[in-house]
């Protein structure tokens, strides 16, 4: 295991850490529980110290990407969870994206989620129940005029239940990660609307082209959606 960790020049000593244990993974070398070698093994096979190699075990440890067992070694997860520190999310935080830039990236990717559920329709019947529940739901927030974080919770619900519908593991973590960023932007539109009637109006379209697997209508749909999201996002 020692020759498997091979540093590269001009990276500092946890980055080659931390690549290396990425480059095992992608290679398939590293899997899911398996023991990493001793903290000695990985510096004397990387020629770093000790230190750096604890130091970028913590971070790959904040990141979701290994556990840390005391008194048993490290290991990579078990399964990948929910990471409470996640950095791609801080970039695009920090960089804050054109509203235009928002809208277009999210026209092209729900649109592809839509069709998706509608191609997978006999494989999502439990997802499907799940959003017409979800927008009964909202019907009923509607009516009593629930608080905008209720109607916010409802609105993000029905997006991760539609990345579910799509079964495709890999577009319904991207898409849960879209949804994550834009997260503060739903909340906010809901401050700005009528108890939920735009996000009723645009997820009944959503559900409807759905149900009816009906792909010409998913852009009209989905354009609906982003059209009064971004319109709510301007009257901020």
């Amino acid at each position: 295991m020692n020759n498997l960790f091979v540093g590269k020049a001009k990276e500092s000593a946890v980055d080659v850490v931390i690549n290396s244990i990425k480059q095992l993974i992608a290679e398939d070398k590293l899997k899911l529980g398996d023991k990493l070698p001793s903290e000695l093994e990985i510096s004397e096979g990387l020629g770093i110290s000790r230190g750096s190699v604890r130091e970028a075990m913590k971070v790959l440890e904040a990141l979701g990407v290994v556990d840390i067992k005391v008194g048993n070694g490290t290991y990579i997860v078990d399964k990948p969870r929910e990471n409470l520190i996640d950095p791609l999310m801080f970039k695009f935080l920090l960089i804050k994206p054109e509203l235009s830039e928002l809208k277009e990236f999210r026209r092209l990717f729900e649109t592809d989620v839509v069709t998706l559920a509608i191609m997978n329709f006999n494989k999502n019947e439990k997802e499907r129940n799940q959003l017409i529940h979800n927008v009964e739901r909202l019907k009923e927030l509607r009516d009593r005029k629930a608080s905008p974080r209720e109607l916010a919770d409802n609105d993000l619900e029905f997006h991760k239940i539609l990345g579910e519908a799509c079964k495709n593991s890999f577009a319904e973590r991207i898409y849960s990660f879209v949804i994550s960023f834009f997260e503060s932007s739903i909340y906010n539109s809901h401050t700005n609307q009528n108890y939920g009637t735009n996000a009723l109006e645009t997820h009944l379209a959503i559900l409807s082209v759905i149900e009816e697997r009906n792909t010409d209508k998913v852009k009209d749909a989905v354009g609906l959606a982003v059209d009064n999201w971004e319109g709510l996002q301007k009257r901020r």
